[in-house]
This record gives C-alpha cells, structure tokens and sequence, in this order.
C-alpha cells in the first residue's frame, strides 16, 4: 500500500500567493547584463548548521524579502532539499500574510531524509498593479544537518 503524501495546512492568501508563482514560472525573467536572473536581490534564505534529530520536528530558517518599490504583491516558495536530491519539504511567504523579513520551518522526519548538506532552493515572484507577474529563482542556502553524538 503507498503512503499519503504529506499535506501541510496553507492560509488561503499563501497558498493563493504560492499559485500564482507556480503559474507564472514559465514567463521570462528580468535579466542582467549577462543574461543571469536578478531575483537573489529581491530576497534570500538563511540557515545555520544544526542536528538532524529522530523523529519529526520543524526545522527554522530566516527569510528576508525586498520586493521591488512599485511591487504590488510578492511571494516567495521554497524547497528543501537533502543530499540526495531529494524534496523532503516545502514552504512559502506571502505578502499580506508575512513579513518582509522573519522565521518559517520546514517540518520533516528523520525517517524520510539523511543527514548531510541540505540546500533551500527558492522562486521568488511579484506583480505590478495588473501586470504580468515576473517570476525567478534566488541563491541557493547551503547548510548541513548531522546526527547528534
């Protein structure tokens, strides 16, 4: 018999917010003078090393956001990855339900992951008024979660 996949309880403004980054990955990015995405000036996720721990546990990282001035609403959408590759959690923030800069965790078990280097990828996205919205991926978080000895 497969397991239910995990489903996390989302606010309606995030889990709205979420969609219209996923809906909109496809449009093109705002790019610099060598054609690389600019978006890791818009916002970036932070996370110290730590201690996998047995069982499951919520996990924290910091998130800071500084949406362009004439944005109208942001999201961000991240990813946890282990060094596997693979996805063992995921997560959001939201203009209208977060703040610009604070704390969220992923919560994942022991039993889904190893330890190891982990990285938060992130796609970050805002609209203009009734604009299209733009939509592109930040820097990548690096950390590492080892057992406790």
């Amino acid at each position: 018999m497969l397991a239910a996949p995990l489903a996390l309880p989302l606010t309606l403004p995030l889990a709205l917010a979420i969609a219209l980054v996923l809906t909109t990955a496809t449009l093109s990015a705002p790019a610099d003078a060598a054609g690389s995405p600019k978006y890791a000036q818009y916002a970036k996720t932070l996370r110290n090393d730590g201690t996998l721990k047995r069982g499951c546990h919520d996990y924290v990282y910091r998130y800071k956001i500084n949406p362009p001035p004439d944005s109208t609403t942001w999201a961000l959408e991240t990813i946890l990855i282990d060094r596997r590759g693979v996805s063992v959690a995921s997560g959001g923030v939201s203009k209208g339900s977060d703040p610009k800069r604070g704390r969220s965790t992923f919560r994942f078990c022991f039993s889904n992951t190893v330890p190891g280097t982990f990285h938060i990828k992130g796609r970050f996205g805002y609209k203009v008024g009734n604009s299209n919205a733009m939509t592109g991926r930040i820097k990548t978080t690096y950390f590492k979660l080892r057992l406790a000895s």
